[in-house]
């Protein structure tokens, strides 16, 4: 049987561990897009993904990108990605593959300059990245193999032009530290211990639940199971409140907003960056748990 594009990425993933996105192979979209993920494993690295072919084309750059141009970062190409992994930030438990937090450092859109499948072949991808914080050209180049690699290895290269810097400018590495989904860094990521949790509790108590009547189906809904860390809606400051009859308003109070978690009998109460403030509102948490919350 040929082997399929995400194979090797989902042999390497216990996902009842991982809250990593198991994923499959999705259409091509109208603009390709492309991530760069901060990682925080053994070794604190950027994972830059290209999407191509209805996956992620994956290089882990070891020391990040830079934006001095001719500068050369060490990319060693890994497993494809899913598409899912454009917006997925979170921490791989220890001794898992990858182990540490990752945060969505770039995203944006890339254009390739010519046929990315003889770029790939030929060993020389030139593209242009649209993201919050990289622009303009760059280079993979794919370095000549040396006996015993198991991985491609390619360097990373920064193009000249508007979006370039001179050596002895801001490294942007530095300049930005935090996530730009959540605004989060790889710390705040690791107290918030955004790891998937065993679901054997859940289970448990489902299945001495007595069954409700079938449901009429949501369109688009799918059954899945209850993410680490739901990210909550922020209050926008704005000079007026924009009109008309598709918009609610609710007043942002002073004080502290907290998101109820229950999961297998468990309550925990979160902060917006998902720290564990469950001990503080200890009789919230007695009152959530006693409600009568179907789990299945």
């Amino acid at each position: 049987m040929m082997a399929k594009p995400l194979d090797p990425y989902r042999a390497k993933r216990d996902f009842t561990v991982s809250a990593e996105p198991k994923g499959k192979r999705c259409r091509p979209s109208a603009k390709a897009r492309f991530v760069v993920q901060k990682h925080d494993a053994r070794r604190l690295h950027y994972d830059l993904r290209l999407e191509h072919d209805g996956v992620l084309k994956s290089w882990a750059v070891t020391r990040g990108p830079s934006l001095v141009a001719g500068d050369k970062r060490l990319s060693v190409q890994t497993e494809d990605h899913p598409i899912e992994y454009l917006a997925w930030e979170g921490a791989i438990p220890k001794g898992q593959y990858g182990g540490g937090t990752m945060i969505v450092w770039d995203q944006g859109t890339w254009t390739p300059v010519g046929d990315v499948a003889e770029a790939m072949a030929k060993g020389h991808l030139e593209f242009v990245l649209d993201g919050a914080r990289l622009g303009g050209r760059w280079h993979l180049i794919r370095m000549k193999g040396r006996g015993g690699e198991k991985k491609q290895t390619w360097l990373l290269i920064k193009a000249e032009d508007a979006f370039a810097r001179a050596p002895g400018q801001p490294d942007i590495l530095i300049e930005h530290l935090t996530s730009v989904i959540s605004g989060r860094t790889n710390a705040d990521m690791a107290e918030g211990r955004v790891i998937r949790a065993d679901h054997a509790a859940r289970a448990e108590i489902a299945k001495d639940r007595p069954r409700r009547p079938t449901q009429a189906k949501v369109k688009g809904a799918r059954k899945a199971v209850l993410p680490p860390f739901v990210e909550p809606g922020l209050a926008t400051l704005a000079d007026a409140a924009p009109s008309g009859p598709n918009w609610l308003f609710e007043i942002k109070h002073d004080g502290y907003r907290l998101q109820a978690r229950i999961d297998g009998g468990r309550v925990k109460l979160l902060t917006r960056s998902g720290l564990d403030w469950t001990s503080k509102f200890a009789p919230v948490a007695t009152a959530l748990k006693a409600l009568n919350v179907d789990f299945r």
